[in-house]
């Protein structure tokens, strides 16, 4: 699928290219960075690269069944949309999972976050998905809070103890 329909007027939600593949790959970047709590990020230098060269390598050998898209107003990449197939970890029916998802801060609070949420259902429904799955990391406010309001429930806790 080359482009998801996109419900704000003058935006467009197209495929990654390869000429893309760094803007989408900084923006995965900071989507990480705010969903870590301070000490994460404070270590960041240990693990973020490693964690970007995974996401690299699935997107250009296709490791697991997923599509990435970017978010274009006029000409100015303003966003991402990164979706793949995955299993419930429950069911283990197949489900739509959302990898990751960005909006530049300029473009922040005009309803944008809800509607790539839209394009990411509209995604499901055109590879035969009946649900959608995601993760949030819990310092990132935000994004929970737009979850929550989109209708999304919490179905596991992730914990995490250092030792």
């Amino acid at each position: 699928m080359n482009e998801i329909p996109f419900p704000v007027e003058d935006y467009i939600l197209t495929r990654v290219r390869k000429n893309d593949v760094n803007y989408f790959l900084s923006c995965i970047k900071e989507t990480i960075l705010s969903s870590v709590s301070e000490q994460e990020k404070s270590l960041s230098d240990l693990w973020i690269d490693n964690i970007v060269s995974i996401v690299n390598t699935n997107l250009s050998e296709g490791a697991m069944f997923n599509e990435a898209f970017k978010l274009i107003r006029k000409t100015r990449n303003v966003g991402i949309l990164w979706m793949g197939k995955s299993k419930d970890q429950y069911t283990c029916d197949d489900t739509g999972y959302l990898l990751g998802i960005f909006i530049e801060e300029s473009e922040r609070g005009k309803g944008l976050g809800q509607a790539l949420l839209n394009s990411a259902e509209l995604w499901c429904k055109f590879n035969s998905l009946s649900s959608i799955t995601l993760n949030a990391g819990i310092y990132n406010k935000k994004a929970i809070d737009l979850y929550l309001s989109s209708g999304y429930k919490p179905q596991s806790i992730v914990m995490k103890k250092f030792i």
